[in-house]
C-alpha cells in the first residue's frame, strides 16, 4: 500500500483558511452578541469543519489494483486495470468535476468505465510508477 498526499496550492491554501478564519469569526460573534440563531450558527459551523477535513484529508492510497482517493468526506476508488491515460494538467480550470486536489498542477486520469479524475500527488513521479507497475498499458501523456 502506498500513500500520497495532495500537493497543496499557496493561494487556495490561503483562500480556504482564510474563509475558516471569517467564518469562525462570524460564529464566535454571533454566539457572543447573540445576534444569530441556531441554523446560522450550526449551518456555519459544518461548513467551516467541511473546510477543514478536506484542507487536513486530501490523500490517494494506492491498495491491491485500486487507486482510492479522499479529500475530506469526499472518497472514491478506481481500478488501476481500466485506466487508460493520465495526462499532466496545470491551470486554474480543471476541465473535469470530480477534482479531490488542493492544487493546480497534476494529472488527469482517464477511462471509459469513469468519469475522469484530477489529482495531484506528491512525489507525482513516484505515483506515476506505481500505477504503471500495476497497468503498464496507461498512456502517460
Amino acid at each position: 500500500m502506498k500513500r500520497f498526499l495532495s500537493t497543496k496550492n499557496k493561494i487556495t491554501i490561503i483562500m480556504l483558511w482564510g474563509l475558516v478564519a471569517f467564518m469562525s469569526s462570524m460564529i464566535a460573534i454571533g454566539l457572543i452578541q447573540e445576534h444569530l440563531s441556531c441554523t446560522p450558527i450550526v449551518i456555519l459551523s459544518l461548513v467551516t469543519a467541511l473546510i477543514i477535513w478536506v484542507l487536513l484529508d486530501t490523500r490517494y492510497v494506492i491498495k491491491n489494483h485500486f487507486l482510492l482517493y479522499r479529500s475530506g468526506p469526499f472518497r472514491g476508488r478506481i481500478d488501476i486495470e481500466k485506466i487508460q491515460k493520465i495526462q499532466y494538467f496545470s491551470g486554474k480550470e480543471v476541465p473535469v468535476t470530480k477534482k479531490p486536489a488542493l492544487d493546480t498542477k497534476g494529472f488527469i486520469i482517464s477511462s471509459q468505465s469513469f468519469a475522469d479524475l484530477y489529482v495531484s500527488p506528491q512525489k507525482k513521479e513516484i505515483f506515476i510508477e506505481e500505477l504503471l507497475k500495476i497497468n503498464p498499458r496507461i498512456e502517460v501523456v
